[in-house]
């Protein structure tokens, strides 16, 4: 276990620096000038705390989605609430991505459509699918999905960047992929997609 070292006082210092001196003086090779200067190194050394040790492991606790058949991450961090679909109102003159609005709470929330982002198979709210309300960039949006499996907690540092295999507008929105294959979103950029246009007032 690393322990960081205590601050040294002053009089524990001085005590040192006083049984120091002795030995360099004794040696008879240092001048009265060469020894000040080791003395004060050697003080320096000695009242300068280590740097605390942190713990480079950062942890993702990540909601496992389904979405055209694969399983999908998002970072519970920016999850509000998971909730069935229910009077989905579709929106003329929309991008594809956007599946229609529901009233949330008072408030209209955009449901997009990520099969549409990545350009999988499947169209439409699937009867008993569910949407995944989200919060990112200052913006709230849902995004529809097949299945919530549960939510899991990986080490940051074991999310490998995207494989080469997928195309380049998944890679653009997709964080890394998990030991177990699990893809997981990256919210912000989702929300910063030129295709996707997120209005909280549409109606």
């Amino acid at each position: 276990m690393n322990k960081t070292r205590p601050a040294v006082s002053r009089q524990t210092a001085r005590t040192g620096l006083e049984q120091t001196r002795g030995g360099v003086e004794c040696d008879g090779n240092h001048s009265p000038d060469e020894v000040e200067r080791i003395l004060r190194e050697r003080a320096a050394a000695l009242a300068t705390p280590l740097p605390e040790v942190r713990n480079p492991t950062a942890l993702l606790d990540l909601l496992v989605v389904t979405i055209a058949g694969e399983r999908y991450g998002i970072e519970t961090a920016y999850a509000l609430e998971v909730m069935p679909v229910r009077d989905l109102t579709p929106v003329p003159c929309t991008p594809p991505c956007v599946l229609g609005v529901v009233n949330h709470r008072g408030r209209i929330l955009p449901i997009l459509d990520v099969r549409r982002v990545f350009d999988l198979p499947g169209e439409g709210a699937a009867e008993g699918g569910q949407v995944v309300a989200v919060q990112a960039m200052g913006m709230t949006f849902g995004i529809f999905v097949e299945v919530v499996a549960g939510t899991v907690r990986v080490a940051a540092q074991e999310v490998s960047p995207s494989p080469a295999a997928l195309t380049g507008k998944q890679q653009s929105i997709i964080r890394g992929m998990t030991k177990e294959i699990i893809a997981v979103l990256d919210l912000e950029a989702l929300a910063r997609d030129p295709r996707i246009t997120v209005n909280e007032e549409v109606g």
